[in-house]
């Protein structure tokens, strides 16, 4: 019964063991909102490939229409700290899907906020590089 277990354990931490190719498909969405938090357009826009699309609040948004969101002037003392929680990411060939809790923690002079989101971002990898086409994000109460 014991080796019966032990078995059963290593399997399980084999089929949830994080891969190097899984942690650099990650690594886009952490590096996409870290320029987001910033409004680093030029990297937001390193993680996205040509069409890409934000369905957000309802809407359809591209690349440009959430720049211009986010350009937008900032209170004093403005800062956005953004945590992930993985909750699968999947890998085909040159497809991913990616489902995770995605947590803002926005902090200014005036006001403090906390906002997450359930999101999916479907990502395609051209030339050995990992990119977003598509992000799906739905508000969390």
């Amino acid at each position: 019964m014991k080796k019966i277990a032990l078995i059963f354990l290593l399997f399980t931490q084999f089929s949830f063991a994080q891969t190097p190719e899984k942690v650099e498909v990650q690594q886009v969405i952490t590096r996409f909102f870290d320029a987001l938090s910033v409004a680093n357009i030029p990297q937001m826009k390193a993680e996205v490939l040509d069409g890409f699309i934000l369905l957000e609040n309802g809407e359809i948004w591209t690349i440009d229409t959430l720049a211009n969101k986010i350009s937008r002037p900032k209170p004093e003392g403005y800062l956005r700290q953004n945590s992930f929680d993985f909750i699968t990411t999947k890998i085909e060939k040159n497809r991913a899907w990616v489902y995770y809790k995605n947590k803002a923690e926005i902090t200014s002079k005036t006001r403090n906020a906390t906002i997450k989101w359930l999101e999916s971002a479907i990502l395609r990898k051209e030339k050995g590089r990992w990119q977003m086409e598509l992000m799906h994000s739905t508000p969390m109460k």
